[in-house]
């Protein structure tokens, strides 16, 4: 038997396990809380067992809202609330009816809905040397089991904490039942009413007016309705069954209202919620012999690195009534629960989670049997149970009746079994592990901005916020309002968080006055071309773009530019930024078109000409006849440079010069001394050349443009007086011809039409 163990071996392995400690019967502490402060601190009934480092459970073990309508919906929750909601926390300290916490509480418990603290004892290694279990659940503490293990915890005897849950609908006898020989079927009724018997405990309260009949209580069954019905069972990882009815004879009342199983809770991860198994129903009685429900598993929340299990069971059975005579028997009680941290298994355990039997009847009666308990719950952190675990989750069966002489022998009546429980692996533990600090308000830091932006100030830490001065604020009760000071200001920030608690931030607004860039005039300049800007309005200056500035931050640098460009200059007073802009727009020069340097004789006369621009002046004014104008003659006496400067429609100005140098010829021919004539001038295809009599030496012919580009040549040869030249490729105007050998030189002027 697994239970014996050699007397030999105990002795071999005492010395082995005389440093773990031994550990059995009730080994927490617990107590009541209700209430949170400021100081992250649990109002409780009783601290005195608590001390700074304890490990504790705080868990909501009520207060979720059931439909409590007279219908068969009648106990279904409508909303959970923080009911089930649970975790680890650590005392700070203790005093008088108060635990300070290490850790931020978790959750906004409803501290009505019956929460509970848990000291959880912690050990390096353990040894259960007998039954380990819990207090009972008495309404307010109680029906946990908790306890951490760093090292080895090796079971030596059961852990137990069965019919430690929710407690079964008590028993009451109600014997002016059935006053018109007609069923009750209602859902909900008082206690004292008759009319139907007390329902099991839930996670769920309501009045004793309401708490009677057979409509569920959360996981808690219904209670059987007179006349006789069974009780329904309680729920936890499985459904509780249904009680059976009263099968009425001609002389009896019916009992058709059976107490309904319990609400199955969420069991969810996303939720992570923990319960005690329900209790279940009261079967009703008028004779005296009906029995209170059966009640719920509690939790066993263990957490090892190692579990040595030695084939003992970790145990959290609902209860199972005995039969009843003659009157409805009671719903068994759900199991409980087993909340499992464990790294490595070095030997077999038994999870035994089993809902209980619903009362049978015994007697010559067909009084309604009690329905069975729902299976329990098992939830563990790992993927997968490690391997010599072994469970059991039955649901409790269903009430029969037992007499052979009545005529519902060995039937149910309607009562059904529990269903299975559940096992649910990656369960999420819940350690709380931000650590508590009372100045919990927070706000971005103090910021500078320029006269006519913009700040969103930020404030987290609570739930409600109210800001003070509400001068220049989008609003004073959201954590973000937006800020447009016009002059420097400091703001408070009052936050309240969750727990009602208050605590205040500052943040200074500093106002700078804006930047207002001026960058300068635009400009227009004539070509390549340096400008020097002048910028102002600030204290920092940057120039863009960069090419051809000589500095690009300072105010005023030199500039070179080519082409027409907008520079942008960022003025900065070290807070605030503005931006101007400036033009250059350059034009282009006028392309003057002149004369060539030319070479004429002592009292000749040169056409001087000049295109490309609007406005012209010639200098120097004392050798030419107009000063601005565009054509004209001279007869300059000596060498001379004559320089044109021409101004276009923007301004721009170009000079060109013409050497025009004067010699002392040594022969010249007088026209009046070789004869010719040029005929038709103007013309606009040819011209003849008419010598009075034959040339004896050839003559070389060159006819210019006004600006004395050479544009024709032909060679006069000797023997012939008449020669043609063909124009009809030059365009209209002036021309000038020269005709010449070594001893002749004539020049005149043709026209081109």
């Amino acid at each position: 038997m697994r239970r014996y163990l050699p007397f030999l071996f105990f002795i071999v392995c005492y010395s082995a396990v005389s440093g773990q400690e031994l550990i059995r019967g009730i080994i927490n502490d617990y107590t009541s809380a209700n209430g949170y402060t400021c100081s992250n601190a649990l109002l409780v009934d009783d601290a005195s067992s608590f001390s700074a480092g304890d490990k504790i459970l705080i868990v909501q073990m009520k207060g979720a809202t059931i439909n409590e309508t007279n219908s068969s919906s009648f106990g279904n929750v409508t909303d959970y609330g923080t009911t089930g909601k649970f975790e680890i926390n650590e005392v700070a300290f203790s005093e008088t009816g108060v635990l300070y916490l290490n850790y931020i509480i978790s959750h906004d418990y409803d501290y009505s809905g019956f929460v509970q603290v848990v000291r959880i004892p912690v050990y390096a290694d353990a040894i259960i040397d007998s039954t380990l279990t819990c207090k009972s659940w008495d309404g307010n503490t109680g029906g946990i089991l908790a306890f951490f293990v760093e090292g080895t915890l090796t079971i030596q005897a059961d852990i137990d904490v069965s019919e430690k849950g929710f407690r079964g609908g008590e028993y009451e006898n109600y014997p002016d039942s059935c006053p018109f020989g007609f069923a009750w079927t209602g859902y909900r009724t008082g206690i004292d009413s008759g009319n139907g018997a007390v329902k099991g405990e839930g996670f769920a309260t309501v009045t004793d007016e309401k708490r009677a009949g057979r409509g569920k209580l959360a996981n808690g069954g219904g209670g059987g309705n007179d006349h006789n019905a069974g009780g329904g069972g309680g729920s936890m990882g499985g459904n509780g069954g249904v009680g059976g009815e009263r099968v009425a004879t001609v002389f009896s009342c019916p009992g058709t209202g059976v107490g309904q199983s319990g609400f199955l809770p969420d069991n969810s991860n996303s939720e992570n919620r923990i319960f005690l198994g329900g209790g279940g129903g009261a079967g009703h009685g008028n004779n005296g012999y009906s029995k209170a429900g059966g009640n719920g598993g509690g939790i066993i929340f263990l957490s090892a690195n190692t579990l040595d299990g030695n084939g003992y069971t970790l145990k959290s059975n609902g209860t199972s009534r005995e039969s009843v005579l003659g009157d409805g028997g009671s719903g068994g009680g759900a199991a409980g629960t087993v909340l499992l941290d464990i790294s490595a298994l070095d030997s077999d355990v038994l999870i035994e989670l089993k809902g209980g039997n619903g009362s049978d009847i015994t007697g010559d009666g067909c009084t309604g049997p009690g329905g069975g308990g729902g299976g329990g719950l098992i939830r563990f952190t790992g993927s997968t149970l490690p391997i010599g675990i072994f469970s059991d989750l039955s649901g409790g069966i269903a009430g029969t009746t037992l007499t052979e002489a009545s005529d519902c022998y060995g039937d149910s009546n309607g009562a059904t079994d529990g269903s299975y429980g559940e096992t649910i692996s990656d369960w999420p533990m819940l350690i709380s592990s931000e650590i508590f600090i009372n100045d919990f308000a927070n706000v971005n830091n103090d910021t500078t901005i320029c006269l006519g932006e913009s700040v969103t100030l930020e404030a987290s830490g609570g739930v409600i916020y109210n800001w003070s001065p509400a001068t220049w604020l989008s609003a004073t009760d959201i954590s973000n309002p937006i800020c447009t000071a016009e002059n420097s200001t400091t703001y408070t920030v009052v936050i309240t968080n969750a727990a009602g608690c208050f605590d205040t931030a500052e943040v200074t607004v500093t106002v700078v006055p804006g930047v207002d860039a001026i960058a300068g005039p635009d400009t227009s300049v004539c070509g390549a071309n340096q400008v020097q800007f002048f910028a102002s309005g600030g204290d920092d200056f940057l120039w863009s773009p960069s090419t051809g500035v000589s500095n690009i931050y300072i105010a005023n640098p030199i500039v070179f530019v080519t082409e027409s460009t907008d520079y942008f200059v960022t003025v900065s007073n070290g807070v605030c930024n503005d931006i101007d802009t400036v033009s250059i727009v350059v034009n282009p020069l006028p392309d003057i078109i002149t004369n060539n340097d030319t070479t004429i004789c002592l009292g000749e006369t040169i056409v001087l000409s000049a295109s490309g621009a609007m406005i012209y002046s010639w200098e120097p004014t004392t050798a030419i006849p107009c000063i601005d104008c565009s054509y004209m003659e001279v007869t300059p006496l000596n060498t001379t440079e004559f320089t044109v400067t021409g101004t276009n429609a923007d301004g721009c100005m170009t000079s060109e010069s013409i050497i025009v140098t004067v010699e002392i010829c040594q022969s010249v021919f007088n026209a009046t001394t070789l004869n010719y004539i040029i005929y038709p001038n103007p013309s606009d295809a040819f011209f003849i050349i008419q010598f009075e009599d034959v040339i004896t030496k050839s003559i070389d012919f060159n006819l210019f443009a006004a600006d004395n580009k050479l544009v024709y040549h032909s060679e006069l040869s000797a023997g012939e007086k008449q020669f043609k030249i063909t124009t009809a490729a030059l365009p209209s105007g002036i021309y000038f011809y020269k005709m010449q050998n070594e001893l002749i030189y004539i020049n005149g002027k043709l026209i081109v039409e």
